[in-house]
């Protein structure tokens, strides 16, 4: 039994079908069928069940495909142990992390990296929370870039500056605004009269928000929505409608001509970011350099 007979049976028993297992990996399917053979012929049990279409795992499969996951992380992250002791900068980090905290924490990140570690190859992924727990799991990241709370046991965080959220109003409807010249908004009843660009009711920011109303009694004018936060900005800065906006994303991006900013007090939750590491994992030393930066925020 070796690590590629227990990749190919993970493989397998993600996408059930010997054909397309193949095909991943990028050998014929004679080859491939004969490594799983092998392997079961090899431990004295059959792993899948080949009576059913899609295949399915025995529950003897299913026992050893959750400890040969175990085994193939274990395995990467020796390896990639062993990459510390190799002499030169030369190596790889890759992060994953959602697209709006990607798009105004990671391109500063990436250049102070690259200027400690000038060879360093630098991977930046994106995706939704889901796909980069998985990946996570999957050892695909040295760390990734999430909202809390993350409650998997199989996952440590360590937490960033939290969101200072602010509502972002083009500068012509301010006189919309009951705040009697203050920079805060204490209520958020006082906006009740902007009309307001907000993003779809299943993601986070949107819940916040309407939180916000229901808390103020409030029943918002809804300019347009959209399907991230940093359109929802780039629509605010256009002049027509208002939108709330975690401050230091304004901050990273150094534009706000004609965009008035009210901090937001009292808000129902909170939104903080984190950096979220597989427990057990090696933390290369470029890994340890970007997180130590993130916390500098």
């Amino acid at each position: 039994m070796n690590s590629r007979q227990l990749q190919y049976a993970i493989i397998l028993s993600e996408v059930c079908n010997f054909s397309q297992a193949a095909e991943k990996v990028g050998i014929s399917q004679p080859a491939f069928s004969k490594h799983i053979i092998s392997l079961e012929n090899e431990i004295g049990i059959k792993l899948f069940d080949r009576s059913s279409t899609p295949l399915t795992l025995t529950p003897a499969g299913e026992f050893f495909i959750e400890k040969a996951r175990r085994l193939v992380f274990e395995e990467d992250v020796l390896l990639k142990t062993i990459e510390k002791y190799k002499s030169g900068d030369r190596g790889k980090l890759t992060i994953g992390a959602v697209p709006f905290r990607s798009s105004y924490m990671m391109p500063g990140l990436i250049k102070k990296v690259k200027d400690k570690f000038p060879d360093l190859q630098v991977n930046l992924v994106e995706y939704g929370l889901s796909v980069l727990k998985e990946g996570l799991l999957n050892g695909e990241y040295d760390f990734a870039i999430m909202n809390l709370p993350v409650n998997e046991p199989e996952f440590e965080t360590i937490p960033l500056e939290e969101d200072k959220l602010v509502l972002a109003v083009p500068e012509k409807l301010t006189v919309l605004l009951e705040t009697k010249g203050k920079k805060t908004i204490d209520d958020f009843a006082s906006a009740k009269k902007l009309p307001f660009v907000t993003v779809g009711k299943e993601q986070e920011m949107r819940k916040l928000f309407d939180s916000l109303c229901v808390k103020s009694g409030i029943n918002p004018e809804i300019y347009a929505t959209v399907t991230g936060v940093a359109t929802a900005w780039e629509v605010a800065k256009n002049g027509d409608a208002a939108t709330i906006i975690p401050k230091q994303f304004v901050e990273a991006k150094g534009e706000c001509e004609g965009i008035a900013l009210y901090e937001i007090k009292n808000t129902p939750y909170k939104r903080q970011p984190a950096v979220v590491i597989r427990k057990g994992q090696f933390v290369s030393e470029y890994a340890k350099f970007a997180i130590n930066e993130l916390k500098k925020r």
